[in-house]
């Protein structure tokens, strides 16, 4: 699922399903250049960018059913912050992005229609700097804006005489199922696997390009492309399952050149500093491996990254919190320094130190500082929302997390706070609300109805009554556009 050159054949079928392939990041590639034109919109057979985008919530709906999406709000605003970096200086951004994170430790990332960018906790793993983390999220983001995925769909419709709509549908299956789904897909599209293959790696020669041109108008050093590629040619023949995919699709050397000739064009960067991805990678390497915590100590201590403080002394704090050691993660927190001590990654591990200690009041004191400063800042909102739970104040929690749900994206995590916390309130009512529109956004349509004819047993106002019976109007017809999708 992935594409700028990590693409694990073996698993295709997801890739190219869940939601209308992740264009892969290592296909193999052949000695002669290849180059395309900035292709920004795809073809006229009907795949409209608003049928994209629409297509791209379909599938961002299935993700949170079928994958291990991590609900972790600092990485999520982390992700969110690097990723919309790049889109801000990308051309032909036609719709909204949102990048999620998906423990799984491949080295991975995908892009899907309609701006959706899955990443993998093995990105941040495998990567030594922030440069070569964006480096692959801004050939991700390439691929969106060429509309690489749509202009496929187009390809294939054009070549097998089948409708957009018939295409899309034999993908779609390949969520639901993956064997079936492929199995659909091979018998009705009839392409040539090596019509495939020049496809692709068109769109890896573009992405490219366009990736690198992006990563430098971004403020980021275009030699972390450089640097990720040869980390994977490096690892050719590496029998880590992780690296399978450069066993089955080697990466080109003439690919490397190319990139390399690219950047090489563009006047010379240092590499980024931002403490942010360093805190992120030890949040990673700490929370999301199967590694036992007192098992990762010396692992951390030796690490590559041994003389970066702010790696080190987070991880070991992380930790430290982990192994029940409170005194020793504050010890290590104040490490960090003063310039860290408001970052929000630094707060969120403050506030399980203090929950854990008995000491709500304290995380409640800074979380509301730093609500005045940053109030659309969802780790601090679910922080002090979870503080609030933890204090037995659901009224606060159901204030604050109403108050961001309104002002922005309602997220998975901000609406099961939010029944939590309306349901602690004695809001039978609103919490069945918020408990229905959390399982629509996992497309578990039955579920969600059912909260909602719940909801309007319970609530006896009249306006809230209407307001409900149309939302379970609203999800009916969500469900039946799911369902046309799915079935072509």
């Amino acid at each position: 699922m992935p594409t700028i050159c990590f693409k694990n054949l073996k698993k295709l079928a997801q890739a190219l399903t869940l939601t209308l392939i992740a264009t892969s990041l290592s296909h193999n590639t052949y000695a002669q250049d290849i180059y395309l034109p900035e292709i920004g919109t795809a073809g006229m057979l009907g795949l409209s960018v608003q049928k994209e985008e629409q297509l791209g919530n379909f599938f961002m709906r299935q993700a949170r059913s079928a994958f291990p999406i991590i609900e972790d709000p600092v990485m999520d605003e982390y992700i969110s912050s690097l990723g919309n970096k790049l889109v801000l200086h990308a051309d032909h951004v036609m719709f909204p992005f949102e990048f999620f994170l998906v423990n799984d430790p491949n080295l991975n990332a995908a892009a899907f229609l309609g701006g959706k960018v899955q990443i993998n906790t093995g990105l941040f793993i495998y990567s030594q700097t922030e440069d070569e983390f964006a480096s692959v999220l801004a050939h991700e983001i390439s691929h969106v804006t060429q509309r690489h995925l749509a202009r496929f769909i187009e390809d294939q419709s054009l070549k097998t005489h089948m409708t957009i709509a018939s295409v899309i549908g034999s993908i779609a299956m390949a969520i639901i199922n993956p064997v079936v789904g492929m199995a659909a897909m091979n018998t009705t599209m009839g392409a040539s696997a090596q019509s495939r293959i020049n496809f692709t790696r068109d769109n890896e020669y573009e992405a490219d390009r366009i990736g690198i041109a992006l990563l430098y108008r971004a403020g980021f050093n275009p030699q972390g492309t450089i640097d990720m590629f040869r980390r994977l040619l490096s690892m050719q023949g590496n029998l880590n399952p992780a690296f399978t995919m450069l066993i089955d699709h080697p990466l080109s050397d003439i690919r490397v050149a190319e990139a390399q000739n690219r950047a090489a064009q563009l006047p010379p960067r240092k590499n980024s500093t931002n403490p942010d991805f360093y805190l992120a990678k030890a949040r990673v390497d700490v929370r999301y491996t199967k590694q036992k915590p007192q098992d990762l100590l010396p692992v951390i201590e030796h690490h590559p990254l041994v003389n970066n403080k702010t790696y080190q002394n987070y991880a070991k704090a992380l930790l430290h919190y982990e192994l029940g050691n409170l005194d020793k993660a504050r010890e290590c927190l104040n490490q960090l320094g003063p310039s860290l001590q408001n970052n929000v990654f630094v707060i969120d591990l403050l506030t399980d130190l203090d929950l854990k200690a008995n000491r709500s009041s304290e995380a409640i004191a800074r979380l509301k500082k730093a609500y005045r400063r940053t109030p659309n800042s969802l780790s601090i909102v679910v922080n002090l929302a979870n503080a609030y739970l933890q204090s037995n104040d659901p009224k606060n929690a159901s204030k604050i997390l109403r108050d961001y749900n309104t002002r922005l994206k309602p997220t998975t995590l901000t609406l099961e706070l939010l029944a939590t916390a309306q349901e602690k309130n004695g809001d039978k009512c609103s919490s069945l609300q918020s408990l229905g529109n959390l399982l629509a956004l996992k497309a578990q349509y039955a579920a969600s109805i059912g909260a909602f004819n719940e909801a309007l047993r319970t609530c006896r106002d009249h306006l809230t009554q209407e307001k409900i019976k149309a939302r379970v109007v609203e999800i009916t017809n969500q469900r039946a556009q799911d369902e046309a999708i799915t079935q072509g």
